[in-house]
C-alpha cells in the first residue's frame, strides 16, 4: 500500500500546492520550516532542527534499520530590501539570475518575520556580477510599504495547476521538499517498517551552504543512505517533462555513488515491469551543482533524484520573468521510488551483485570465442 489513494494518504496536489506557496529566500527559510514542523507534529512524526536552522522529520517504525535520508532545500532566487528612502527600494538578490532578467519585473513584498504580504514594487534598474544579477533598485507601488529586511520575489503564480502541470513562482526546491514530505505521509498511513529521514536544508542558492554544514559536521548517522531530490533544468534537452523522475547520476562538477545509482536504477526497472504506466529517466543533469556533492563528499553513500524543471530559476523566454514547471505525474514517480527503497534497504545488497553476474557470465562466455578467433 505505497500509493496516494491509500487510506488516509494526503492527496500530492496538495502537498505540492501547500509547500510551494510560502515564500522564502536564503537565509529567510522560517516560513518553508514552520510549515513542514506543522506538517510532521500533525502526523506524529518527530521533528528537529540542528544548531544551523537545517530541519528534519524522522519516521521510525519496527526495528531500527540503516536509515534512507531524503534531503531536499528550502530556499528559492529571490530580492531581500537593503535600503529603503520613500518610495525608492535598494535589493539584495540572492541566487543565480542571468542579469538580463528583471528590469522592468513586479515584485511582490513580503515581511521578514511572519510573511505578511506587503503590496507591489517594480524594477527600475538591475545591477550584475559576471553576468548574473547581484542588487537591483525598485520603486514601490501605491499602497505598499516595506522594510529593510522583507522579501521581494517575482510577481508571478504562487502555484497554479493546470492538468498535470505545476506552474509556481518557487518550484527548486519546494516540489522537492513537497515529494519528500509526500513519502514521509506514505510510509506514516501504509504503517511501512524502516527508518525514514527528511532531512530539509537551508541557503542551498547561495552556495549549498545547508548541505555544506550538514556534511562537514556528521550531522547523519554515518550508515545513512542519501538522496539528494531536487528539481533540475531540462535546458538544452537534458531531460523530459512527464517523461518520469530522473535518477541523477551526477552534476556538473562530481558524479555520485554507483551502489546508490544501480540500486535506484534496479528499483525504477523493477516499477516500469510491474506497471507499463512508470516511466523513468537516468541522465547527469550538468545544469548545475547539486547538494548530493556535498554529501558525497564527505563520505556519505549518495544518490541523487529529480524531476525536470521548466523555466529555471524563473528564466522564462525572451528575457522576461515566469513561473517555474514541474510535471505532478514526474513528482508522483519519485514518490513511488522513494517508497521502494524504504522497501528494499535491508535487501539493497542483492541488487549491486546482479551487474556484476551479467558481467561474469558474458566474460565466461566470451573466452572460448576470443580464443577461437585470436
Amino acid at each position: 500500500m505505497t500509493n496516494e489513494q491509500s487510506s488516509g494518504a494526503t492527496p500530492l496536489r496538495e502537498i505540492v500546492r501547500g509547500v510551494v506557496s510560502v515564500p522564502t529566500a536564503s537565509y529567510l527559510e522560517h516560513g518553508v520550516r514552520e510549515h513542514i514542523r506543522a506538517f510532521a507534529e500533525a502526523r506524529g512524526l518527530a521533528y528537529a532542527e540542528d544548531a544551523f536552522g537545517n530541519a528534519y522529520v524522522r519516521y521510525q517504525r519496527g526495528r531500527a534499520r540503516r536509515p534512507l535520508v531524503l534531503g531536499a532545500h528550502m530556499d528559492h532566487p529571490g530580492f531581500i530590501v537593503s535600503a529603503v528612502a520613500g518610495r525608492r527600494l535598494e535589493l539584495e538578490f540572492r541566487g543565480g539570475v542571468a542579469d538580463s532578467y528583471g528590469v522592468g519585473e513586479r515584485l511582490r513584498l513580503f515581511g521578514a518575520d511572519n510573511l505578511d504580504p506587503r503590496g507591489i514594487a517594480r524594477i527600475t534598474r538591475i545591477r550584475g556580477e559576471r553576468g548574473r544579477i547581484a542588487s537591483a533598485t525598485a520603486r514601490l507601488e501605491p499602497g505598499a510599504h516595506v522594510e529593510v529586511g522583507d522579501l521581494a520575489l517575482w510577481d508571478v503564480s504562487a502555484c497554479t495547476i493546470r492538468g498535470t502541470t505545476v506552474h509556481a513562482r518557487q518550484c527548486d526546491d519546494l516540489a522537492g521538499a513537497a515529494v519528500v514530505l509526500a513519502t514521509l505521509d506514505r510510509a506514516v498511513t501504509a504503517r511501512m517498517t524502516g527508518t525514514l529521514i527528511g532531512l530539509f536544508t537551508r541557503a542551498e542558492e547561495v552556495g549549498l551552504r545547508g548541505a555544506a554544514v550538514t556534511g562537514r559536521s556528521r550531522l547523519l548517522p554515518d550508515d545513512a543512505l542519501v538522496v539528494a531530490v531536487e528539481t533540475s533544468s531540462m535546458a538544452g534537452g537534458r531531460a523530459v517533462q512527464g517523461g518520469g523522475p530522473i535518477i541523477r547520476v551526477g552534476d556538473a562538477i562530481h558524479v555520485f555513488s554507483p551502489r546508490m545509482t544501480q540500486w535506484m536504477t534496479a528499483l525504477a526497472q523493477e516499477l516500469a515491469t510491474a506497471d507499463p504506466a512508470f516511466r523513468f529517466q537516468r541522465k547527469l543533469m550538468d545544469g548545475g551543482v547539486t547538494e548530493a556533492t556535498a554529501y558525497d563528499l564527505y563520505g556519505y553513500e549518495t544518490g541523487a533524484a529529480c524531476v525536470a524543471l521548466g523555466n529555471y530559476h524563473n528564466a522564462g523566454s525572451r528575457a522576461r520573468i515566469a513561473a517555474e514547471t514541474v510535471n505532478l505525474d514526474d513528482l508522483e514517480g519519485l514518490v513511488r521510488l522513494f517508497l521502494r527503497m524504504l522497501e528494499t534497504v535491508p535487501t539493497m545488497g542483492r541488487y549491486l551483485p546482479a551487474l556484476l553476474r551479467r558481467f561474469d557470465r558474458l566474460g565466461r562466455e566470451a573466452v572460448p570465442l576470443l580464443r577461437a578467433r585470436r
